[in-house]
């Protein structure tokens, strides 16, 4: 049902508006409905608490988190745990840590993923598949696989960098830096020819925050 307006008439008293019977009849439609939607149908549902916090225990609920480009999301230090599309990357993130973490597959083709921690200024850490626990662990990346490394928490302190040595120049085959517009996430399709089978991870800060990819 849409909204019924009471007739009030265009001045005071003029005898144009609504009758009170009219006008009661109106507001009660408007009660009712708002009574149906947000409650069940005689007592309403409390569905934002007095902190802002929404809290509904059932139902297909329906909420949209949508914005354009990654340029539109608010900021992720001031929304902390918040989750947003972005449509023009398709992907679908979340705030932590001060930065928006693409959570869904980046590419169609099956992945291994490592997300990157750091331990002060003098280390990497990672979890994955098959990863070392410990500081600046050793990599083994195989011909031909896909590889993609999330350092998006720690990127504005401790960038990373595939490189040919430690302190080296980047090697840039099959590396694309800030993959899918997402901040701090490296994408590394390994080459079948590599020019060097011996590479290093590396923060462009702190060089003691390095380790060992071998190519095989």
């Amino acid at each position: 049902m849409a909204l019924q307006s009471v007739g009030i008439g265009s001045s005071a008293n003029d005898g144009n508006g609504d009758t009170l019977r009219s006008g009661a009849t109106k507001i009660n439609a408007n009660f009712t409905e708002i009574y149906a939607a947000l409650g069940n149908g005689s007592t309403l549902t409390d569905i934002i608490d007095t902190n802002g916090v929404i809290d509904v225990s059932s139902g297909a609920n329906k909420i949209v988190f949508y914005y354009a480009a990654l340029g539109d999301l608010p900021s992720a230090s001031t929304y902390h745990g918040a989750v947003a599309h972005v449509h023009a990357t398709g992907g679908l993130y979340f705030a932590h840590g001060g930065a928006w973490i693409r959570v869904n597959d980046e590419t169609p083709a099956p992945v291994t993923k490592y997300t990157a921690g750091a331990n002060g200024s003098s280390a990497y850490t990672f979890t994955g598949p098959g990863a070392t626990s410990g500081n600046n662990p050793n990599f083994t990346f195989y011909k031909g696989h896909t590889y993609l490394i999330n350092n998006a928490a720690n990127v504005s302190s401790h960038p990373l960098q595939i490189r040919t040595s430690n302190g080296g120049s980047a090697f840039t085959t099959g590396v694309t830096d800030n993959y899918n517009s997402t901040t701090g996430l490296t994408q590394f399709i390994v080459p079948h020819e590599p020019s060097d089978t011996s590479l290093v991870y590396q923060c462009t800060n702190h060089s003691s925050m390095v380790g060992n990819i071998t190519i095989v």
